[in-house]
Order: structure tokens, then C-alpha cells, then sequence
């Protein structure tokens, strides 16, 4: 079992969605200015072409889909579609694992590498209905491998 202590509820996001139990209030926003899905028209996501980087234009784009979005579908990185269907593939085959091994590489408390939810940094912080697994991969000399999984082996 890994050394990393977690940060979490008395049961998991899964264990509550699977049980059908209510989600704490700390999931909740109550009064939000998001407005109604019913209301609400779809964005646009900005496409960046990431090759293009190096242009002051393609920079520029870029600045304005984060600060305007938040988000951006990368283009031009020279991954091919049969790489990323293969990263989708085992990221399934790691998130389908038991929940028992999934913890094997928990998110320290005070840490945003790893499995788990989001670090808590407020008690009156809205809680993400989800878990993910944060791992850094560049600069590879800060790769902390402790935290990569073992299964699926092609990870």
C-alpha cells in the first residue's frame, strides 16, 4: 500500500454514485450564475494549433481561449489518432480498477500529484463530483514513478 495519505470522504464519489446516496452539500452549488442547462447555448471550444506556437497570432489565441474559456482542443502536436485512442484506452482500463488498487497511488494531502479528488484548500470550497489521476511528466527528471500505475501494464 502506498505511504501517500488521502484526503477524502467517509465513502468515495463512486461508492456514493453507485449506492445512489445524496451528494454532501460540499458538491452543491446552490445560487449559482451558471443559469439552466434549458438557457443556456453551447460554446464554441477554440481550436489552437500548438505547432504554431511560436507565432505572436497562435500566442494570442491562446491567451484569449483560456482567459475567455478556459479551454482549448490542441491541434498539431503530432500525435496520432490511433496514440490517443491508446492513452484513452489504458486511462479506462485504470479508472475501471478496484478502488483498492486505484488508492495504491493516492494523492498526498498536501500534494496535486496522483489519484484522488481535489486538494481541499478552503472549508467553503464547491468539491468536484470526480477523481482523477495528476501525474507530471515534463521535466522527466521530476517524475515521481511511485505514483505511476503498475496496471494496466501498458501504462
Amino acid at each position: 500500500m502506498s505511504s501517500n495519505v488521502l484526503c477524502r470522504e467517509e465513502k468515495s464519489v463512486e461508492e456514493m454514485s453507485m449506492e445512489g446516496d445524496e451528494p454532501p452539500s460540499r458538491y452543491i452549488v446552490n445560487g449559482n450564475s451558471f443559469g439552466s442547462k434549458e438557457s443556456s447555448t453551447a460554446i464554441p471550444i477554440p481550436i489552437i494549433d500548438v505547432s504554431l506556437l511560436s507565432s505572436e497570432g497562435e500566442l494570442e489565441n491562446l491567451r484569449s481561449a483560456l482567459t475567455s474559456t478556459g479551454c482549448f482542443q490542441a491541434i498539431g502536436h503530432g500525435m496520432s489518432s490511433s496514440y490517443l485512442d491508446k492513452i484513452r484506452e489504458v486511462a479506462k482500463q485504470f479508472f475501471a480498477l478496484p478502488e483498492e488498487e486505484k488508492q495504491k497511488y493516492a494523492r498526498a494531502v498536501n500534494d496535486s500529484e496522483g489519484y484522488g479528488n481535489d486538494r481541499v484548500v478552503s472549508d467553503k470550497q464547491v468539491l468536484d463530483w470526480s477523481y482523477r489521476l495528476s501525474l507530471r511528466v515534463f521535466p522527466q527528471v521530476q517524475r515521481r514513478l511511485s505514483l505511476w500505475p503498475k496496471i494496466p501494464t501498458d501504462f
